[in-house]
């Protein structure tokens, strides 16, 4: 995991989702909003990455991308899933709260800054590239934040 930044008192930390290695090893396990970036549907990594995080007692789960969409509602059905099913499968002890946006300044933006829970204090923001471009454009972007910068709408 690269470390970014630490804005608002958050480690900011960015990894590249790669099935091929243990991506979510160096995931904190409480205290930490996830981020997913994602612009091609891919309803099994998605899948994953959901159940992962909410193993993991994720606080927030914030989308960005064409995806956003789809992601935000798989979290909301995984979530319901859990709580209703007779197995009782692991959900964390606070709500863990579901958002998503398209555009990729005001999604980062929103997550770094507005993923809030009132249950859990968010501490730690993981942004997740499932699209292997984004690293550049996301660090120049934080860099950008820490300088005073703000999205337009």
């Amino acid at each position: 995991m690269e470390k970014l930044a630490k804005i608002i008192n958050r480690q900011i930390t960015f990894e590249v989702y790669d099935t091929s290695k243990n991506w979510i090893a160096d995931f904190p396990t409480e205290n930490w909003a996830l981020v997913i970036v994602a612009e091609d549907e891919n309803k099994n990594y998605f899948d994953e990455i959901i159940r992962k995080a909410i193993d993991r007692n994720v606080g927030y789960i914030h989308c960005v991308g064409k995806q956003h969409d789809l992601i935000h509602n798989m979290a909301d059905e995984e979530i319901v899933f859990r709580d209703v099913d007779i197995e009782k499968l692991h959900l964390p002890k606070h709500i863990i709260m579901t958002t998503g946006i398209e555009d990729f300044e005001n999604g980062i933006w929103y997550g770094i800054y507005a993923t809030h829970n009132e249950e859990t204090v968010i501490n730690q923001v993981v942004i997740l590239d499932i699209t292997k471009k984004a690293f550049q454009k996301t660090l120049e972007l934080v860099r950008k934040f820490e300088m005073g910068y703000l999205p337009k709408g």
